[in-house]
C-alpha cells in the first residue's frame, strides 16, 4: 500500500503541476490578446516558462541547499538577485519581442507595443516574488509533512516493537508456570496428570498460534482463562472457592491477547489458595456497548509475599507492569487500571472503554 500510495501521490502532483501552469499560460495569453494572437502566444509561453524556471531554481536549489542549511541571509540575497534579474531580463526580452516575431514569422504585422519600463518592472517583480514565495512555502510544507510522516511511522514501528516484546514475555512466563504445575502432578503421581497435559496442549496452541494476532475475540480470551483456571484447580486435592462470572453482550469484542493472564496468575500465586482452605478467588467480566470491565479479587494469605503494585517500577518479571504498558500502548487514555488492597483482599479492576 505504501508504494501504491506514493505512485498515486506522484501522479496527482504531476497532473496538478500541468493543470496549474496551463491555467497560468491561458491567463497570460488572454491578457496579451490586444497585441495580436502571435505576440500573445509567444509572450505568454516565454513568461510562463520563465516562471517555471524561477520556481525550479527556488525549490530545487535555494530552498534545499541554502535555506535548509540555515543560511537565511544568503537565501534572502539570492532571492532578491533572482527576482530582479528575471524581471529585468524579461522586460528587455518583451521590448524586443515584436522584432523577434517579425524576423521569425514573415507576413505577420509587427505589433505596436508601448511599454512603460517602470510599471512593467514593478509588475514582473511582483509576479516573480509571488512565484518565489509560493514555491518556498510549498517546499517547506512538503518537507515538514515528510518529516512528520517519517516521525509518525517511526513511532508506530517503535510501538509495534514494544508491543511484540511485551507480548513475547508472556509466553515463556506462562509456559514455565504450567510446566511446574505438571511436574508437581507427575511427581505426586496424580491421576490428573494426563488431563493436565491435554489442557496444556490446548493452551499452548492458543498462545503459540492464536496470539500471533494483535487482537483476538473476547470469546477466545475467556476460553483460555477458563482452561487456565481448570488447569490450576487440577493440582488441588480439595475444592476451593474459585469463581468466574461472565456477563457478555458481544463475544466478538476484540482485545489484546492474554491481556488479563498476568492478573489471573497473580490471583493464584498470592492467594496461596492451595494451602489456604479459607482463601478465595473471584473473577468477573462484564461487556456491553460501553466497553468491558474485568475484575479480579483474591484473598491474601498472611504468609504470602507482598503483592506487587502495577506502579512499581523497580519490580521484576512481567506482572502488572506488563499489563499496564500493553494497555497504555493499545488504548492510550481509553482504559482504566486500578489495584487495591484492603482487609487482606487484593482487587484489580480493568476497564476498556
Amino acid at each position: 500500500m505504501g508504494k501504491i500510495g506514493k505512485i498515486i501521490s506522484r501522479t496527482f502532483e504531476s497532473h496538478r503541476f500541468v493543470i496549474s501552469w496551463t491555467a497560468v499560460l491561458l491567463l497570460f495569453y488572454i491578457s496579451f490578446m490586444h497585441n495580436g494572437y502571435v505576440f500573445a502566444l509567444v509572450h505568454s509561453v516565454v513568461l510562463t516558462l520563465s516562471m517555471i524556471l524561477v520556481s525550479l531554481i527556488e525549490g530545487r536549489l535555494l530552498v534545499r541547499h541554502v535555506l535548509k542549511k540555515g543560511r537565511r541571509f544568503l537565501f534572502f540575497v539570492f532571492n532578491v538577485v533572482l527576482i530582479i534579474g528575471f524581471a529585468a531580463l524579461f522586460i528587455k526580452m518583451q521590448m524586443r519581442m515584436s522584432d523577434i516575431i517579425k524576423n521569425l514569422m514573415l507576413g505577420v504585422p509587427k505589433p505596436e507595443v508601448d511599454i512603460n519600463w517602470t510599471v512593467a518592472f514593478f509588475i514582473r517583480t511582483l509576479i516573480y516574488t509571488c512565484v518565489v514565495s509560493i514555491t518556498a512555502i510549498t517546499y517547506l510544507e512538503r518537507n515538514e509533512q515528510a518529516v512528520l510522516r517519517e516521525s509518525n511511522e517511526l513511532k508506530i514501528e517503535n510501538l509495534d516493537m514494544e508491543l511484540r516484546y511485551l507480548k513475547s514475555q508472556i509466553n515463556p512466563h506462562f509456559l514455565f508456570n504450567a510446566l511446574n504445575n505438571i511436574y508437581s502432578l507427575v511427581y505426586t503421581k496424580d491421576e490428573k496428570a494426563p488431563e493436565s497435559v491435554l489442557k496444556l496442549s490446548e493452551m499452548l496452541r492458543y498462545v503459540m498460534v492464536d496470539c500471533q494476532a494483535d487482537t483476538l475475540s473476547l470469546e477466545k480470551e475467556m476460553k483460555f482463562i477458563d482452561n487456565y483456571v481448570d488447569f490450576q484447580l487440577m493440582k488441588l486435592e480439595e475444592e476451593r472457592d474459585v469463581k468466574f462470572a461472565k456477563d457478555v453482550k458481544n463475544w466478538s469484542f476484540m482485545l489484546p491477547p492474554m491481556i488479563f493472564q498476568p492478573v489471573v496468575e497473580n490471583a493464584f500465586k498470592y492467594s496461596r489458595i492451595e494451602n489456604d482452605p479459607n482463601g478465595f478467588i473471584a473473577f468477573s467480566v462484564r461487556q456491553d456497548e460501553n466497553g468491558l470491565e474485568f475484575l479480579a479479587r483474591n484473598s491474601i494469605k498472611s504468609s504470602s509475599l507482598p503483592v506487587p503494585s502495577s506502579n512499581n517500577k523497580n519490580g521484576s518479571g512481567i506482572g502488572l507492569q506488563n499489563v499496564r504498558k500493553r494497555l497504555s500502548l493499545h488504548y492510550k487514555d481509553r482504559y482504566s487500571f486500578e489495584t487495591n488492597e484492603t482487609d487482606n483482599i487484593y482487587t484489580v479492576r480493568i476497564i476498556l472503554k
